[in-house]
This record gives structure tokens, sequence and C-alpha cells, in this order.
């Protein structure tokens, strides 16, 4: 299973409700919401699956709904990619 990490140049800041990325060679900033932190950390910054990050953030929210959280994570993911602030892992 792919997994991705943050670009080296990615300032990675958390908030009260969230956080903050920013893109230093881009500019490119975008805030996350508490669901958006909590899945960057888990699958950019701890390196989880995605199925680990689908199984805490059922067990956080109480989610019982897998197919939305899955989709979410997939979303998350390719908007992550294409605003170019993601890498795989090798």
């Amino acid at each position: 299973m792919k997994k991705y990490k943050l670009k080296e140049n990615i300032v990675y800041r958390k908030e009260d409700d969230g956080a903050l990325i920013y893109d230093h060679d881009s500019g490119n900033m975008k805030p996350l919401n508490e669901t958006a932190a909590v899945m960057c950390e888990l699958m950019f910054m701890e390196l989880k699956s995605k199925e680990e990050t689908l199984f805490a953030i059922k067990k956080i929210w109480r989610v019982t709904d897998e197919e939305l959280v899955r989709r979410d994570i997939d979303e998350f993911i390719e908007g992550m990619k294409k605003l170019g602030f993601i890498v795989p892992v090798d």
C-alpha cells in the first residue's frame, strides 16, 4: 500500500481548531480542519497506512460509516498531491 510524507520544504503548524500547512517553495498555504489535521499527522507524519488512519478516525470520532471515511481519506490524499504538499515514501 502506497504511503506519503510531507515534502521537506513543508511547514506544519498545529492550531487550536486544526492546522496550517505552508510550502516555502511555492508559497501555497492550506488551513486544515481538525479531521484533516489528524489525517495529515497520521498518514504524512507518522506514516500510517490508509487502513490504520481509517481505524483511528473511526475510533476518535466514533464514526460508523466506513465508506464515507474512506472517501474522505482518498479525497484528502488527492488534494494534498495536487497542491504538491506530499511525496511518496520510498
